[in-house]
């Protein structure tokens, strides 16, 4: 009778953890110290560069959407954070180039960490998406903190932390056109990472 008991517990536990949708997360590698192994690996990030940037120019041009799209959906503040003053924003062009964005700041009581999220649509930027893409194949860490390449849901991206002074950094490209920046100021990596979570990427990408 027990054993069916744990039996019958741990099937429980298994459709529950079946039931979470988590978004897949892939890291960048460190550069190996065999020069031919870093080669390869230089050679591979550069071609998936190469080819995101093709695949960028070979998108149809568009103007960007309208800063007030992006406000819409910058992120609600996690518990224990809270807004600081109003959303910012505007649409601008330059030399050719054109582009939205949205932005908003946000604090926290607890010693005075803060956070600041941006949006920005760069029309598919060809630049920015094949520097990204390039950038989220390679890992970097040391005694002061680390700079990896991540890889969220199939949306590119890098990440910093910095030990000395707990600045957390994250900027993910979504849906090859939209970049998400979130700094972090006196903060773990771990909050950077619930503000990206509070954003709907799905509708941010969809956006036209």
């Amino acid at each position: 009778m027990k054993k069916s008991l744990v039996a019958g517990a741990a099937l429980l536990a298994l459709c529950a953890a079946c039931g979470k949708k988590e978004e897949p997360v892939q890291e960048g590698k460190e550069l190996s110290k065999n020069p031919i192994a870093a080669f390869g690996q230089v050679q591979d990030a550069v071609k998936k560069a190469t080819d995101a940037a093709k695949e960028a120019e070979n998108q149809k041009p568009v103007d960007p959407v309208h800063f007030s799209k992006l406000i819409e959906l910058l992120p609600a503040p996690p518990s224990g954070w809270k807004v600081e003053g109003e959303p910012k924003g505007e649409t601008a062009s330059a030399m050719g180039f054109k582009i939205s964005d949205a932005e908003r700041s946000y604090s926290s009581g607890d010693a005075g960490k803060s956070a600041h999220v941006k949006i920005v649509d760069g029309a598919y930027n060809t630049m920015m998406y094949a520097g990204i893409t390039m950038a989220a194949q390679f890992s970097r860490e040391s005694t002061e903190g680390y700079e990896k390449g991540v890889t969220i849901a199939g949306n590119p991206g890098i990440e910093k932390w910095s030990k000395a002074s707990k600045n957390a950094d994250l900027s993910i490209l979504v849906g090859k056109r939209f970049l998400v920046e979130i700094n972090g100021r006196n903060v773990e990596p771990e909050t950077v990472k619930q503000f990206y979570s509070a954003i709907d990427t799905a509708k941010l990408a969809a956006l036209k």
